[in-house]
């Protein structure tokens, strides 16, 4: 007679039978309705609402007892041994009835029949588990061209408790072709496993392993166009509630619904009054490209890195091919520049500046360059003035104040800011509300809003630029370019280029629009909000050789002068828009522009070169004029008047100064404060003399990030006003 080899089986089976209203003695196999199911899933639950795995507990005990039931069929005697096994258990167990008590029967362990029955569906969980791992295991060994058992799993290190398994033919015993013996690389490293020692990089990167490696490359590629995807994705600290949307080749449109009012007071005719029209919001997925030249010895020392991994106990190499591990390191900077080009990044054509390479930050458009393109245009920002870190905590209560009503009460809003502003929103909510008794630390909500998430972004991190908009509105879009391997190399010379293509964009689905497309927008018409401040007028887009009358149209920052064959004057601005800022900034390597005073450009102090670092501020006005409002020299030397204190001074005075020196002193003396300060001014303390020198310690006024500074001769140290403290930034300690 077969006997089930699941721990308490008897006791679960007799109760399971009883819940069911069957004789314990029941020997038919089950075919359970799902009123059944139900009712068991309930009773192994102890007669509360199931939920996750206990949802399953029915399916897997009939067909568990199906097996034994099956399994026993021909055995003449089976059902009288259940019947006399269940007899057994009632006599020596006082077990419950009625619907409200579940059935107790304890093991030999004291447990109750629905712990028993969650150690049963946890059971079957992990034989699942096991039997789904060791079936792809078997397949990938199915596939290998020269099937067998693995020569060895081997431990590369002692503290590795990781396995890596390899065949004589294929590292990982994988049978891709981008992991055979033939390659030298994972030659080496099935010699390296064998052995049980880190084998050398012993593969010289000439055409031909290069040919190879292209040939893995596209092959791994195909097999994994999701996985490569993924990793340009990882890093780019992308908000949790942004979607991916993958497959757009050059643009996606969302159509947004607007509609009016559909509620009013009740009327015997029906009388619609709303009215709907559709918005199309159309965005853009831009060709990114990355270029890498390495040496020889750069591929030796990745081979090297990557064969290293197999023996250190902190890796993760069970399916690292070669080809994987090449990639990652080709689109690590990518990584890093893109997350910060899905926020900052403005599209400059590239045909401007053919043959030379252009900055990764004008790739694409990000988040930024999408709202600076719609701001006031398709939906109206809030004249808030400039968020600082004394008064964030005020200006987003008035921020989310000024949001319609219907909107606010919404659920999932977010509203998204610079990094640092948040972290200064906390702390004066800290300062204010730190000894209520409900104040919770780690809330990420606007205060007395709970359907108003936080989103810090660091990317913005010093810029005003915030907004609020609901949770699904924003996202990535991307795309791999054709059908063949979005990373290659080739020989170049005596190096190895590397390059990669593919298109990343960012969508943002509505702004807003009215239902009645003739009137004017208004907040009531909009589902995205922000303040009004400038954002973008440091990031810069190039000007075309030689250009004289520029454009902003596209934007209204432009580095000028880098691709010049001759020094050009630049007479007028093209496409001025009255009472935008214009900001231009200088980058010759040889051929500098000069902007030249005249009736299209009014500047206050004669004509200015654009010289290296030179930036020149203008305001447009009717007639596509603009006008200079600041102008700074990057050449220009700031002299800086050097204060000597007072001796025994404990507070210096910001209105003498910015830069002041310490005297010899009477008695041992310590810097309190610096009154009058102005906030994000820096203020720098030189040691002129040691003589009881003065010393500045972390107090209410000032935090020192290295500690106490003492006082040696000539030693300085910087302080960044916040408004509120005198944060360091950096000291020079003499000796």
């Amino acid at each position: 007679m077969k006997k089930s080899k699941i721990k308490n089986w008897a006791s679960i089976q007799a109760n399971a039978l009883q819940c069911l209203g069957l004789e314990a003695s029941h020997n038919k196999l089950l075919n359970l309705s799902a009123d059944e199911k139900e009712k068991l899933n309930k009773f192994a639950a102890g007669n509360k609402e199931p939920v996750g795995d206990q949802l399953k507990f029915a399916d897997i005990f009939a067909a568990e007892f199906n097996r034994l039931i099956t399994a026993n069929q021909d055995e003449a005697q089976a059902s009288q041994m259940y019947a006399d096994f269940v007899k057994d258990v009632q006599a020596a167990e006082n077990t419950p009835t009625g619907e409200d008590d579940a059935p107790i029967v304890p093991d030999a362990d004291g447990k109750t029949v629905a712990q028993q029955m969650q150690e049963l569906i946890k059971a079957n969980t992990d034989l699942l588990a096991k039997n789904k791992e060791q079936e792809g295991q078997i397949a990938a060994l199915e596939k290998d061209p020269e099937p067998g058992v693995p020569e060895a799993i081997v431990t590369g290190n002692a503290q590795q408790s990781k396995q890596v398994k390899y065949t004589a033919t294929h590292l990982f015993g994988s049978g891709q072709s981008y992991d055979s013996a033939e390659r030298p690389w994972n030659a080496s490293a099935i010699e390296g496993l064998k052995a049980g020692v880190i084998p050398k990089a012993s593969t010289t990167f000439d055409p031909v392993n290069i040919a190879k490696l292209n040939e893995d490359l596209g092959a791994y590629a195909r097999r994994n166009t999701t996985e490569i995807m993924s990793m340009l994705m990882d890093g780019n600290d992308i908000p949790s509630h942004w979607n991916i949307i993958s497959g757009i080749s050059d643009q996606l449109t969302f159509t947004s619904i607007t509609t009016g009012s559909v509620t009013q007071a009740y009327k015997n005719s029906f009388l619609p009054n709303n009215k709907q029209r559709f918005v199309p919001i159309i965005n853009k997925v831009f060709d990114k490209q990355i270029d890498i030249k390495w040496e020889s010895k750069d591929l030796k020392q990745i081979e090297k890195s990557w064969l290293q991994q197999f023996f250190k106990p902190s890796s993760n190499p069970y399916d690292t091919s070669f080809p994987l591990f090449l990639i990652r390191e080709l689109l690590k900077q990518a990584r890093k520049e893109d997350k910060i080009s899905i926020f900052k990044g403005v599209y400059a054509d590239p045909a401007i500046h053919e043959g030379v390479a252009g900055s990764y930050l004008n790739a694409m458009d990000g988040l930024l360059k999408i709202c600076l393109n719609n701001r006031d245009v398709n939906y109206l920002s809030y004249k808030l003035g400039e968020p600082t870190e004394t008064n964030i905590f005020d200006y987003v209560e008035s921020f989310v104040k000024r949001l319609p009503y219907d909107f606010r009460i919404n659920p999932n809003l977010v509203l998204g800011l610079s990094q640092d502003l948040h972290i200064a929103y906390h702390k004066i909510r800290e300062q204010q509300q730190g000894t209520n008794v409900n104040y919770n630390p780690d809330d990420s909500y606007v205060n007395k809003y709970q359907n108003i998430k936080f989103v810090p972004h660091a990317q913005l991190n010093g810029s005003g630029f915030m907004y609020v908009t609901t949770d699904d509105n924003i996202g990535l879009m991307n795309h791999v370019n054709g059908e063949d391997s979005i990373v290659r190399l080739e020989n170049y010379e005596r190096s190895i280029k590397g390059m990669a293509d593919y298109k990343l964009g960012v969508y943002v689905k509505a702004f807003g629009a009215a239902v009645d497309p003739n009137a004017a927008l208004t907040y009531e018409d909009q589902i995205f909000f922000s303040n009004d401040v400038e954002i973008l007028t440091d990031v810069y887009v190039p000007v075309a050789k030689n250009d004289a009358t520029p454009s902003v149209a596209t934007h209204h920052a432009l580095t000028v002068g880098a691709l010049n064959t001759t020094a050009t004057n630049i007479t007028q601005l093209d496409d001025v828009v009255a009472g935008q800022e214009y900001y231009l900034h200088g980058n010759p390597d040889t051929f500098p522009s000069t902007l030249v005073a005249g009736a299209n450009v009014v500047l206050l102090d004669g004509n200015f070169t654009l010289a290296s670092g030179n930036v020149i501020k203008l305001i447009g006005y009717d007639g596509g004029k603009v006008v200079e409002y600041s102008r700074t020299e990057a050449s220009a030397v700031v002299s800086t008047e050097q204060i000597t204190v007072a001796a025994d001074a404990t507070t210096y005075d910001a209105t003498a100064g910015t830069y002041f020196v310490t005297n010899a002193n009477t008695g041992a003396t310590a810097l309190a404060n610096i009154t009058n300060a102005v906030e994000g001014e820096k203020y720098t303390i030189k040691i002129g003399s040691e003589t009881n020198g003065t010393t500045v310690a972390t107090n209410t006024n000032f935090t020192l990030v290295g500690g106490t500074f003492n006082s040696v001769l000539n030693s300085t140290i910087t302080f960044l006003y916040n408004g509120v403290k005198f944060i360091e930034t950096s000291r020079v300690q003499t000796s």
